[in-house]
Formats: structure tokens, C-alpha cells, sequence
């Protein structure tokens, strides 16, 4: 599978060396999507999902600050989608990690509620900004999940980031005293 370009590449021989331990921690692909004010969808690819709470249901986003989708998330009505991406799916992932200030109009989406989720991810969530949080060179969004779903295959598998490469799950690994 591809490899995307960075759209932030740090020089300072501290961030080299932070970003560089955390290659080790593999994560899930997702991609965040935006309407612009004159009806562009906008993306970005983002390592950085994470649930935050059942109850309100709530999930994270780490945006960098420079970026195009830092601004348009917070000039925007407040809504956008995060799709968690499959397997099959690293074009969708290198597109959007390549040109997150770009209009799609290659990728195909699907609406939820006047919110734009990549077609074919294994969940999506539509969000309201529920919170922003400075994170040094990053805001990270606190979205609560107005909707969401998942793919009902589960033969399907998610696309895996890890020391700047994607990956499958691969096997299952067995647990001693687990049947």
C-alpha cells in the first residue's frame, strides 16, 4: 500500500525524535470530512481518532493548526463526518493525507444528515463540534456523534497505520487460557 506525504514535516531534532518513537504505536486510518461554504467537500487523513465517552457519545480529532481543515473546522456550522477506513482503502487514505485543502471529487461519499462519510468505511460518525482544546501545534476537536454507523461485513478489517506504513491486522494472535 501507499505511503502518504506529510503536510507537516518538523526540523527540530526533538520533534524528529518524538515523532519518530511514535512510529512504533500502530493506529487506526480515518478521514475527516467538511462542507465549505460554497458546498466543496473537504477531507483530511487523520492517525489521531479516538473515542472519548459513551455518554454523551463523543469522539477526538488532533487537527494541525497551519492546515486548511483546521480553519474549516472552525469556520464551518460546526458539523463533520469521521469515517474509520477499511483495508481496501489506502487511495482514499493517500488522497486525503496528500491534499487535505482540496475539493474530492474523485473519492465517493455518502450523506448522513447533510454530512459527508466516505462511502464504503467501516463506521461513520456525523459530529457537531462539541469542544476545541489547544494541543501545542495541533486543536484537538471534541465532536459529539449525532449519528453514526458500520458496515455489517465482518469480514472486513481496518486499514492499520504503523512506522509510516499501512497494514492490515493480520492473524489473530492466540491468548494463553483463552479458548
Amino acid at each position: 500500500m501507499g505511503t502518504p506525504r506529510s503536510t507537516y514535516a518538523p526540523t527540530d531534532p526533538h520533534a524528529l525524535r518524538f515523532r519518530k518513537a511514535l512510529r512504533h504505536f500502530p493506529s487506526g486510518v480515518s478521514v475527516v470530512t467538511v462542507v465549505d461554504e460554497d458546498g466543496g467537500v473537504h477531507g483530511m487523513t487523520a492517525s489521531s481518532f479516538a473515542s472519548v465517552s459513551l455518554d454523551p457519545p463523543l469522539c477526538a480529532v488532533s487537527v494541525n493548526k497551519p492546515g486548511r481543515m483546521h480553519q474549516l473546522l472552525h469556520g464551518t456550522d460546526g458539523h463533520y463526518g469521521l469515517s474509520i477506513l477499511g483495508q481496501d482503502q489506502g487511495t482514499v487514505a493517500d488522497f486525503y493525507a496528500r491534499q487535505p485543502w482540496s475539493v474530492a471529487l474523485d473519492v465517493d461519499m455518502d450523506w448522513q444528515h447533510g454530512c459527508p462519510t466516505v462511502a464504503g468505511a467501516l463506521a461513520w460518525f456525523v459530529c457537531r463540534k462539541w469542544a476545541a482544546y489547544d494541543g501545542g501545534d495541533h486543536t484537538i476537536f471534541v465532536g459529539e456523534s449525532l449519528d453514526y454507523g458500520s458496515t455489517p461485513r465482518e469480514d472486513l478489517l481496518p486499514l492499520v497505520w504503523h512506522k509510516s506504513q499501512y497494514h492490515d491486522l493480520g492473524d489473530e494472535l492466540a491468548r494463553p487460557g483463552r479458548s
